[in-house]
């Protein structure tokens, strides 16, 4: 009878310190936007204890089906959706109605911060001011997003002086502890029911 509550309570102190470490883990998110005038693409990729464990890509632009919205499994762990232009829409609303509502400050880290800007008019002098408009741009957002980031963020536009062309880059890496990550998936469900 001894050793049978000795084991028990063995057995109990071992799963509450897996519980803790897996509670206390790290979960990474990198996130990568490539913002263009006819192409938006989105790609998430989530690692836990540096291992990738699942992957996310939103493609939308030029070649693509613009009437449905078809969903195919590339492998195990990754998932590729095109959609058409209602449905991003409605999901980019929605993606920014849950970044309002989770709280960030020390229970999410953001780290790589890269945002590169590529511009372009074909005319010199015209691709000199877009480049001062799209600096001056940048320059009023970082003060609200060097706060969130535990780096300094890189921020960079290109000019192509010789071509017409317009796009954006936006890479960075979230951490946060998986059981900061779940009271915030409890509270955004609770906040998407509500409505």
């Amino acid at each position: 009878m001894r050793l049978f509550i000795i084991l028990s309570g063995v057995s109990v102190g071992l799963m509450a310190f897996i519980i803790f470490f897996i509670l206390r883990s790290t979960l990474t998110l990198c996130v990568k936007f490539l913002i263009g005038p006819h192409r938006f693409e989105w790609y998430a990729d989530v690692y836990l204890w540096r291992r990738k464990v699942w992957t996310y890509q939103l493609r939308h632009g030029k070649g693509k089906t613009k009437n449905k919205s078809t969903m195919k499994k590339l492998d195990k762990h990754q998932i590729e959706d095109e959609v058409d232009d209602e449905a991003l829409y409605g999901r980019l609303k929605q993606i920014i109605c849950i970044l309002r509502t989770v709280p960030s400050g020390k229970k999410i880290k953001i780290s790589h911060l890269v945002w590169i800007t590529t511009c372009g008019t074909g005319d010199a002098s015209e691709t000199a001011l877009l480049c001062g408009a799209i600096w001056s741009i940048k320059a009023s957002t970082m003060p609200w997003i060097a706060p969130l980031s535990s780096d300094r963020p890189r921020i960079n536009v290109v000019p192509m002086f010789q071509r017409k062309c317009l796009n954006s880059d936006i890479s960075c890496m979230f951490q946060v502890r998986i059981g900061d990550a779940i009271a915030m998936i409890k509270k955004i469900r609770r906040q998407l029911k509500e409505g």
